[in-house]
């Protein structure tokens, strides 16, 4: 059933690259587009998981997998993630820093389309720079923290240092109404019942206000038009 929805997941969301984005009461934020979608797939939403849904929450989008067994049409949601990469020449005997830039997600939400051999994820998102207002499939270079250097060519190298953190879910089936997501055995913490997000029927979604932009700029400290090359 994962597997459907996964595959259910990834065609809808490609269906709508290039499309205005999709809103809520809301606003325009990247909550919407992946909301939305589980919802019209009949499939849990963070209003469902075992995190509340607040404009700065660790949305719990269904069954956590580990990133190294990510698949299309699972979901990631970021947390400070921030991509620095560095463009690096070699010419006249030496080697030289040409060109970067950095790709922010401090608060976000994105479906997996395609995962690389070399670690980089292509996803489709909304409410991220150059296009907020667009549904755009991007590459995100790396996923988990940690630097790396991946040589290009004799005379070009691209060195990568990301920062933050990221979650990843596969979609899973919404749960009957009434039915506890607590796992066999487990019981409700103490001093209450388990933890849900409110949620607006009329409105398609959780009470929350609409979270911050991606953001995709050139590196200060480097001149180049990386930005224009990749576009």
């Amino acid at each position: 059933m994962s597997d459907d929805l996964n595959a259910k997941l990834k065609a809808a969301a490609e269906k709508l690259v290039g499309k205005d984005a999709l809103t809520s009461k809301y606003g325009l934020d990247c909550f919407a587009l992946v909301d939305k979608l589980l919802r019209n797939l009949g499939a849990q939403t963070a209003a469902d998981g075992d995190v509340p849904v607040t404009a700065t929450a660790d949305y719990d989008w269904g069954d956590g997998i580990l990133l190294d067994s990510l698949q299309p049409g699972d979901i990631l949601q970021f947390r400070k993630h921030v991509v620095d990469i560095a463009i690096w020449k070699y010419a006249n005997g030496k080697w030289y820093e040409a060109s970067g830039r950095t790709l922010t997600r401090p608060h976000h939400t994105a479906i997996v389309m395609e995962v690389r051999k070399d670690g980089s994820v292509v996803v489709v998102e909304q409410n991220v720079h150059p296009n907020p207002g667009k549904v755009t499939r991007n590459v995100i270079p790396r996923l988990d923290a940690g630097e790396e250097t991946r040589v290009v060519g004799s005379e070009e190298k691209i060195k990568l240092k990301v920062t933050g953190a990221v979650r990843a879910y596969r979609p899973a089936p919404k749960p009957p109404k009434g039915a506890s997501l607590l796992p066999p055995g487990k019981s409700a913490p103490a001093g209450g019942a388990r933890a849900l997000a409110s949620f607006v029927p009329s409105q398609g979604g959780a009470k929350r206000t609409p979270g911050p932009l991606g953001m995709e700029a050139p590196r200060p400290d480097v001149a180049g038009d990386l930005m224009k090359k990749d576009a």
